[in-house]
């Protein structure tokens, strides 16, 4: 049979973004944004286009600080994980008016559809790569180096796709134009992340003791 989700699933999510270092995350985050928004918004009369600059900078934060925190859960239990996870979507529901909001105002061409959905795999794709990320470093006992390895894999991600030209794990580009490329590797790298994050199934049997014949 398939183990039940804990009944404290939420509660331990909430417990972690209430944590001081996710705090002091979130707030930089949240304030990262309004500081573009304060920067960027015309004045009476001009061409609003707060979006372009807020869109790319709320996915490039959301993937770096998913990455990053994906590579620091190495070695800590899966429900951990799953909380620290449900943090870091938090963070892309908290910062989704602010991205509404600039997008009325700037009129992308984009769809919204596009912009607003796009957040939330984009987090839980690259909290995975940095899941990959830590154990890699563990297993090279390169564990020291994670503060470097972290920003230079988003690098080379970006470097990547701008060198061949596909748009496959760019945080910067993604959410100015539909990229189907890079829709369906968010998709598949977000649900091998919540695969492994998921309780085990065990067999209905397995905890039973040994039966004896007669």
């Amino acid at each position: 049979m398939t183990r039940a989700l804990p009944a404290g699933t939420l509660a331990s999510v909430v417990r972690r973004l209430r944590s001081p270092d996710v705090l002091q995350v979130l707030g930089l985050f949240l304030a990262a944004q309004l500081f573009i928004i304060a920067v960027r918004w015309p004045g009476q009369g001009g061409s609003n286009e707060t979006w372009f600059a807020l869109a790319q900078a709320r996915l490039l934060m959301l993937a770096l600080a998913s990455l990053a925190y994906g590579a620091a859960e190495q070695g800590r239990d899966r429900a951990s994980r799953a909380a620290t996870l449900g943090a870091l979507v938090a963070f892309a529901a908290l910062s989704a008016p602010f991205d509404i909001a600039c997008y009325a105002a700037s009129y992308p061409a984009v769809p919204l559809w596009w912009s607003a959905a796009l957040a939330f795999p984009e987090t839980v794709a690259y909290f995975g790569l940095g899941l990959a990320l830590g154990r890699a470093a563990a297993w090279a006992r390169l564990g020291a180096l994670l503060p470097l390895l972290v920003p230079a894999v988003l690098v080379a991600a970006v470097w990547l796709d701008v060198r061949t030209g596909v748009n496959a794990l760019d945080p910067l580009t993604a959410p100015l134009a539909v990229a189907p490329v890079h829709g369906v590797v968010v998709l598949v790298l977000s649900g091998l992340t919540l695969f492994t994050l998921a309780p085990r199934r065990v067999s209905a049997g397995a905890d039973a003791p040994p039966r004896e014949d007669a």
